[in-house]
């Protein structure tokens, strides 16, 4: 009995030897925030990267649209929304014509001039926790118009600051 106790007592000490080391794990952990505001689809997910308008033969591109809201730090105060550039398909080999594209945000027809969309009409209730009222952002083709085949693509920036006064 006294040759079982000696090892059993001697793994138990070694045990405890083992476990009086500690082991420290630091992780940074950082966020890339901007608590202003921000667009989101309706269901407040990302807004997607690429939407594709599709081709009607003999009729032109058909619009798309994406159902948004917008999120503020701020229901008091007004946003200002504007393009960055000029909204536009371009044909990636370069041999057809651009293709001029229109984009509205709700009734607004948006262009590279900011528009100021007030704050008691995106939040009506004074509340920011559950986004703005429900707007389309919809993008088309400026003149419906047939187009020369091709592959066709383009960058539409929809930028929003928000007023840095309260009306």
């Amino acid at each position: 009995m006294k040759s079982f106790i000696k090892p059993l007592m001697a793994t138990a000490i070694m045990g405890l030897a083992i476990n009086a080391y500690a082991v420290q794990k630091d992780i940074t952990v950082t966020a890339n925030v901007d608590a202003t505001l921000d667009m989101t689809t309706d269901t407040g997910e990302v807004l997607p990267s690429t939407m594709e308008m599709r081709y009607m033969p003999g009729v032109g591109l058909e619009p798309v649209s994406q159902m948004t809201k917008i999120y503020s730090n701020d229901a008091e105060k007004d946003v200002n929304i504007n393009l960055a550039g000029t909204p536009q398909l371009m044909d990636t080999v370069g041999t057809n014509a651009n293709i001029p594209l229109t984009v509205k945000y709700g009734d607004l027809t948006l262009t590279q001039a900011q528009q100021t969309m007030t704050a008691t009409t995106l939040f009506p209730n004074g509340d920011t926790a559950n986004g703005s009222i429900i707007q389309p952002l919809m993008i088309s083709q400026t003149t419906q118009a047939p187009v020369a085949s091709g592959n066709y693509s383009g960058v539409v920036s929809v930028v929003l600051t928000q007023a840095t006064e309260t009306p």
